[in-house]
């Protein structure tokens, strides 16, 4: 055999093996798909957005016009704009790539999910199971959080703390529905554009 097609068959064999892995991974959170009001609280301000999940995917609406979409498996973030003419755009990028504040929901994911029990605790008026949670994500970062998961809601989270290289980040989870959310807020437009080329931006004429 050819080195080439040594080569050839090794490309082959890491792309079956590498999304396995992360399904395999994923198989540790067994909590149902929802959509929440995220809050973000550091010292006394709060900041509330809507958040959606379905498998490893996570949307997080910050306004009526902006969204993210986070699809760790993929190892891509998506950035997406509505503007009041009804036009839309869509940058791409890779998770490293992504400068905007994540939703600690998203770092749950990753290829290696180890977790730790942490004890019981009451949050939000849910008793819930604390755990310490270490992720490996897709292109080697561990990230560590604490994550209170509700025993009436089918283990959903209702607290996360995460640990970012500049800050810890801490988020709520409110108005809980269980359910699976519309498919389409997970599925990114066919136009997107890399961020390295956000200057070459086109926006997508067809009103969604």
């Amino acid at each position: 055999m050819t080195l080439s097609g040594t080569l050839a068959k090794v490309v082959v064999v890491i792309s079956l093996i590498a999304p396995a892995c992360f399904s395999q991974a994923q198989d540790n959170w067994n909590f149902p798909d929802f959509s929440a009001k995220q809050v973000f609280q550091s010292g006394g301000a709060k900041v509330a957005m809507k958040v959606y999940r379905s498998g490893t995917r996570v949307r997080m609406e910050t306004s009526s016009t902006i969204a993210t979409l986070y699809d760790p498996a993929g190892n891509h973030v998506y950035r997406l704009t509505a503007y009041p003419n009804g036009r839309h755009a869509c940058v791409v990028m890779t998770l490293a790539q992504a400068q905007m504040l994540p939703s600690p929901l998203e770092l749950l994911f990753g290829t290696k999910v180890k977790r730790t029990p942490a004890g019981t605790e009451v949050v939000e008026g849910h008793a819930c199971d604390v755990e310490e949670v270490e992720v490996t994500t897709v292109d080697g970062k561990t990230v560590k959080s604490k994550v209170w998961l509700a025993k009436d809601l089918k283990g959903i989270p209702v607290k996360i703390e995460s640990q970012l290289p500049e800050s810890k980040v801490t988020a709520f989870y409110r108005d809980i529905q269980v359910g699976n959310p519309d498919p389409a807020l997970f599925a990114p437009p066919g136009n997107c554009v890399p961020v390295e080329k956000m200057g070459q931006v086109v926006e997508d004429k067809t009103p969604q």
